[in-house]
């Protein structure tokens, strides 16, 4: 390496410069340098001035001797150095801590690709660890002297370390959206791209900020020259952001797990850094321990990461991550609270220093904190596991949520849903029990590994089954089970009712769709036996009378004859109709209310009610799926008689249609006509789409519009699979 003047400006927490001035921030101790000392010229260079070149220079040699000016408490001196070998071996040993952390780092990554070569997230491991290194070995291990700021090439070896410390913000960017697993291939790519791009954009930001703004050029050099300096505002929110981002949002265990290893280590090792250099430093100047070994809490990263990946399930990091936040939180508060009560004594009775006085006030916290242990565990335990340890809370807000929900069918859903957000379970679903066989009701999360299943039985029967499961691999605690218990024993009088309410729905399924195909054969046989018959007859008649001659008496009774017989033949095709729609077979129910609209509305055209007509607006779907042969009667009946009563009472000049699907058939009918009578008795047309809607299980209401007029909303339940 090139020679060295014994000075450091550029510490590990600091930039090659502080804003317009170049500090000595370290020292060699032969060096005549002291830290503090601001260096204004090199060999008569200033470096304002040369601040607004390309850094480096001309080579320089061991045993030459420069002259430094230099402003030292407000006066100007003359510095004869000599430059010396760069202390590589010294610096080595100084920083040991940090050749220990990137070496594990880098195994840990090695290890993670080799065992899962495909894995995005080991891809990102292995990719951070490789910036890392340059990082450390451009900028970390070996600091920039102001002699390179204008002379020799070790300038662009420190800022190519500078540079990959502004690149490794992105790669933990990069790891944090690929661990543990990445669901879209082309939107990672993109994000991990424009996650890269981000620290170069925002370093050429800063640049151009820097260029614009500032007008000294050592002032402009510190942004120019630390890449880092606009990332570090940026990426450390972003990436705490979607960690916990994605912890909250997710409700699958082999995400949150993984996660929960990385933010445990973040947790520990951050803890560390503040209570042995950070903390100490602010309360009394100096660190606990030398301040060069704060990158060793770190190593803690690198393990935990390959955990996470490779066995993440193999311990009980819920607990790990529980007890860490309790003590974590207990020893912030003590500290914070013995920093309050020293500060308030020394400002009333002065200094604290006998060790008497220290004792009494560390007991006496002691004594203060101690209580509020149990309460905090409580809620800590709370935010991760729910409330295990109190059964009636989660019996109580059970009870809660069915007194408000309105139908048997979303009694299931709402228990499940309840109680997994109460218990903090990562799966838990209700089978009810019939026959013989199970079948899943209600679910919620997604199940991993083995399930817990507790009996759920009503009058002595058993009903059902409560499907839990685990948090990880483990068993399930004692809380959790009595908490459990104590909901099955309320929920199979629910799953009962359930059970009931499914039977009874399926059984008027099975009734309303027998009635229908009984009257589609009904319908076939008038159609294709007594109606062709009825015809046929009614041509011998014919035949006979005039065989007979029309004007004999047995002529004028076969004449009689055959008008009855028409009359018959009408009245069968009329009952027919009412069976079952032909034009439904033969166009469709979309089809067949275009026609019916369309009939209604040319009908009404200059009618006594109105004179220029109703005009029907269709808002219907272009094509609609096959629908079981109930439905669509009732769907073509009701929006017929919901169209006939705008014709005949609302005295409407616009109706519109509207029909559209989701997991029902919807339909409604708004017309701007002169609304519902104040009293009205329910005439036959309206009980009629009442009935058929909730035959089907659906219902049918007919309001008032809130712009005047009247509406009819009708909902028709579609068979779902399995039922």
């Amino acid at each position: 390496m090139s020679p060295t003047d014994g000075t450091t400006v550029s510490p590990a927490d600091s930039g090659a410069v502080s804003l317009g001035t170049v500090v000595v921030s370290d020292r060699d101790p032969s060096s005549p340098f002291r830290i503090g000392d601001q260096i204004v010229a090199i060999d008569g260079v200033e470096l304002a001035e040369r601040a607004a070149r390309l850094p480096g220079g001309a080579p320089v040699a061991e045993g030459d001797r420069l002259t430094y000016t230099v402003l030292r408490e407000g006066r100007t001196l003359d510095l004869d150095v000599e430059l010396r070998p760069y202390p590589v071996v010294r610096s080595l040993t100084t920083w040991w801590p940090m050749l220990l952390v990137v070496p594990l780092l880098l195994a840990a990554s090695f290890t993670v690709v080799r065992v899962r070569p495909r894995d995005p997230a080991a891809h990102a491991a292995l990719l951070t660890a490789a910036i890392g290194v340059v990082s450390v070995a451009g900028a970390g291990l070996f600091p920039l002297s102001a002699l390179d700021l204008v002379a020799g090439h070790q300038f662009w070896r420190w800022y190519t370390g500078e540079l990959a410390f502004a690149l490794l913000w992105g790669a933990v960017l990069h790891f944090t959206i690929a661990f543990p697993a990445v669901t879209d291939d082309r939107r990672h790519r993109w994000r991990v791209l424009a996650g890269y791009l981000g620290t170069l954009a925002l370093y050429g930001l800063a640049w151009l900020v820097a260029l614009v703004a500032l007008d000294e050029p050592l002032e402009r050099m510190y942004f120019v020259l630390v890449p880092v300096v606009a990332a570090l505002f940026v990426y450390p929110v972003l990436i705490v952001f979607l960690l916990v981002r994605r912890i909250v949002r997710s409700d699958d265990d082999r995400t949150r797990r993984p996660l929960l290893w990385l933010i445990g280590a973040l947790v520990v090792s951050t803890g560390t850094y503040v209570s042995l250099w950070a903390l100490p430093i602010l309360v009394t100047g100096r660190p606990v321990m030398p301040y060069e070994y704060q990158g060793l809490p770190f190593a803690l990263v690198p393990i935990s990461m390959a955990a996470a990946v490779l066995r993440y399930r193999a311990l009980n990091i819920e607990v790990a991550v529980s007890r860490s936040l309790v003590y974590g939180s207990l020893w912030a508060g003590a500290v914070g609270v013995y920093l309050a009560v020293v500060g308030l004594l020394s400002l009333v009775f002065g200094p604290l220093d006998e060790p008497w006085q220290q004792a009494v006030v560390a007991a006496t916290i002691a004594v203060l904190v101690q209580p509020f242990r149990g309460m905090l565990r409580r809620l800590i335990n709370k935010r991760l596991y729910g409330e295990h340890d109190d059964p009636f809370r989660v019996v109580s807000a059970l009870a809660s949520r069915l007194e408000n929900t309105p139908t048997a069918s979303t009694m299931l859903p709402e228990i499940v849903e309840t109680v997994a957000a109460a218990l903090r379970l990562p799966y838990l679903a209700i089978e009810i029990q019939a026959r013989g066989r199970s079948e899943t009701a209600a679910s919620v999360g997604t199940a991993t590994g083995e399930l817990h299943r507790i009996p759920l039985t009503f009058h002595g029967e058993r009903v059902g089954n409560l499907v839990v499961g685990r948090r990880g691999q483990r068993e399930l605690t004692r809380p959790d089970r009595i908490a459990l218990a104590e909901v099955a024993r309320h929920a199979g009088a629910a799953v009962y009712t359930a059970r009931l309410t499914r039977d009874l729905r399926r059984s008027r399924d099975r009734l309303v769709r027998a009635r229908e195909m009984e009257r589609r054969r009904i319908l076939h046989e008038l159609h294709d036996g007594v109606g062709p018959t009825l015809a046929a007859i009614a041509l011998g008649l014919d035949v006979s009378r005039r065989t007979v001659g029309e004007s004999s008496p047995t002529g004028e009774l076969l004449g009689r004859l055959r008008d009855e017989l028409q009359a018959a033949i009408v009245e069968i095709r009329r009952l027919a109709h009412g069976l079952r729609p032909p034009v439904l077979d033969r166009i469709g129910l979309i089809p067949a209310i275009r026609e019916y609209a369309g009939a209604l509305a040319s009908r009404t055209a200059g009618s006594e009610t109105s004179v220029a007509g109703v005009t029907i607006v269709l808002e219907v779907p272009s094509s609609m799926p096959k629908l079981p042969a109930p439905v669509d009667v009732a769907a073509y009946r009701i929006i017929c008689e919901a169209l006939t009563n705008v014709t005949r009472h609302a005295r409407a000049s616009s109706c519109a249609v509207r029909l559209w699907i989701d997991d029902d058939l919807h339909i409604e009918v708004v017309d701007d006509g002169i609304g519902l009578p104040v009293v009205t008795n329910g005439g036959v047309g309206l009980s009629s789409m009442r009935e058929r809607a909730t035959e089907l299980g659906g219902e049918c209401l007919v309001e008032a519009d809130h712009d005047g007029g009247t509406r009819v909303f009708a909902t028709l339940p579609l068979p779902k699979e399995g039922s």
